[in-house]
């Protein structure tokens, strides 16, 4: 399934900590702080417990939020788009490095 990706983080270093953390499971930078790319339940779950571990630290504020949203194939064919556009494919066909620690 296809994933966005989008955070507002209030803290620089954990803000970076968390776009790694997207980098490292193969999401790619959309805008600053949206991620999009192609990943599977198991691994969106993960992702998510990830993230919720380099957030449970002092710096983060009650106004942080992280939103993880998955997107079929189909609801992602109906995208309107005003802009830049926005080609599946650039994604879709990029390989995912996952690298565990």
């Amino acid at each position: 399934m296809f994933l966005w990706l989008v955070y507002d983080i209030t803290d620089n270093g954990l803000r970076y900590k968390v776009s790694e953390k997207c980098l490292d499971f193969g999401l790619h930078r959309f805008q600053k702080s949206v991620f999009f790319g192609k990943l599977e339940q198991e691994k969106m779950n993960s992702l998510a417990e990830e993230i919720e571990q380099v957030l449970d630290h002092e710096e983060r504020t009650e106004e942080d939020s992280v939103l993880l949203s998955p997107v079929c194939a189909s609801c992602l064919g109906k995208k309107l788009v005003i802009g830049k556009n926005f080609n599946i494919d650039a994604y879709a066909e990029k390989e995912c490095l996952f690298i565990a620690e």
